[in-house]
């Protein structure tokens, strides 16, 4: 079994035998530098993983110059979910490097569920598992966000509140919020109170 492949942190959940089984309805695909793989707003329905070289995530800059965003090595992979659920691409993808990478498409995941149903469902499952986390994480990191921007606000609403009859009943609730921004307050309730700073401002 390729090493690339085993080294994927989506497919940790996976046997060596699945993998080893999943390997064999990957296509190998060649690109010189600079190749256009995906390119962002056309449908795609396959993932790589990188075996050999790197790819460049580009966004629109500019004066129309594309902006390089992530930098994806071996042991990678991109597009994960196109398998599954084909998506318009939500950025462009070019070799940086003279790059080897194995492709898997919705038609090859159809066929493993009928060849290997086995190994399908432990894929799919590897990947519903990594987005999850990866949402998560995005959860967090905007949770945490929010709480930072609240606390850099905290004085100037204190001081608005004490100009506005109609804030001072809620101030006093202000510290308490801003206190429990590290326990379990979900996203809507940030984007609720950035949005009435923003009313105050």
């Amino acid at each position: 079994m390729n090493s690339a492949i085993r080294a994927v942190n989506v497919f940790k959940s996976m046997s060596d035998e699945d993998c080893a089984e999943m390997l064999r309805f990957m296509r190998v695909r060649q690109y010189e530098s600079g190749a256009m793989i995906f390119e962002r707003g056309k449908l795609g329905d396959t993932m790589l993983v990188v075996a050999a070289g790197a790819l460049s995530v580009v966004m629109p800059g500019p004066r129309r110059r594309n902006i390089e965003v992530a930098r994806v090595g071996v042991g990678e992979v991109v597009c994960e979910t196109s398998c599954i659920v084909p998506a318009p691409r939500c950025a462009t993808i070019l070799a940086a490097t003279r790059t080897t990478a194995y492709e898997l498409g919705r038609h090859e995941l159809t066929r493993m569920r009928r060849l290997a149903p086995g190994v399908a469902t432990a894929l799919v499952g590897a990947i519903t598992r990594s987005v999850t986390l990866r949402l998560r994480r995005m959860d967090e990191r905007i949770e945490r966000d929010l709480a930072g921007h609240l606390a850099a606000r905290l004085p100037e609403l204190r001081r608005t509140s004490a100009r506005t009859p109609s804030l001072r009943t809620s101030s006093c609730r202000i510290p308490s919020l801003v206190r429990s921004a590290t326990g379990p307050t979900g996203a809507g309730t940030w984007t609720a109170l950035l949005g009435r700073l923003r009313g105050s401002a």
